[in-house]
């Protein structure tokens, strides 16, 4: 309901694959509710990518184009005012919400999966050991571990983050959703979610694409 009326509105969906949910998007949002949008849908598959645009000419779905690349390599455009991924696999959900912190997006909608970078590097050294004896218990909270991650950064960021589950945990194990919108400016006098994380990857022996990628900015 907060989207503006007045003025096109630019969509991002980044690792679309088949795009069902990026026609969704475009069918909700403009043929159902009337906005004006501009939906870019990016995919490292090329057929894919050829498919959906096929698809969108044939329907005549103007303001919806798809394009091959990568997420961290995207400079399609220089705003956007949401973000869209829906399973970008591992790391490529970091880079999805770095472009959408470099860009100001208002609105991210983000459900991670396949978490596994915190799992192949996470190391005994705290509190948490308790949940690293059993394979399957630190993969889930390695995924879990993750997400908090990310959170902690958008809320510093400027972000308002709700963590709601999208879809019944029956459908799909990866049901978490980041629901984002810009709400501030980020803080300029410490960032004590940040801090927190970085703490905790410290003394855990692990690297987190996101926490890395925003010291670099």
């Amino acid at each position: 309901p907060a989207l503006p009326q007045d003025r096109k509105i630019s969509i991002v969906d980044f690792g679309c694959g088949k795009s069902y949910l990026t026609f969704a998007i475009y069918y909700y949002l403009k043929i159902l509710k009337g906005y004006d949008i501009d939906v870019i849908g990016l995919d490292l598959k090329k057929d894919v990518i050829v498919h959906c645009n096929e698809l969108a000419k044939k329907y005549h779905y103007e303001g919806l184009s798809f394009l091959h690349g990568d997420i961290a390599d995207y400079t399609g455009t220089d705003s956007a005012d949401m973000v869209v991924t829906l399973h970008a696999c591992d790391i490529a959900t970091d880079y999805a919400l770095h472009y959408a912190l470099q860009h100001d997006v208002k609105y991210i909608f983000s459900v991670p999966c396949c978490q596994h970078e915190i799992n192949a590097q996470i190391k005994k050294g705290g509190e948490l050991d308790i949940f690293l004896r059993h394979g399957i218990i630190k993969e889930r909270m390695s995924a879990l571990l993750t997400d908090s991650i990310r959170a902690a950064v958008l809320e510093d960021m400027g972000y308002e983050v709700d963590m709601i589950e999208f879809i019944d945990f029956a459908h799909s194990p990866k049901n978490i959703m980041l629901r984002c919108t810009r709400k501030r400016a980020p803080y300029r006098r410490g960032t004590p979610r940040i801090d927190e994380a970085r703490a905790l990857a410290e003394r855990y022996g692990f690297r987190q694409t996101l926490l890395e990628l925003i010291k670099q900015d």
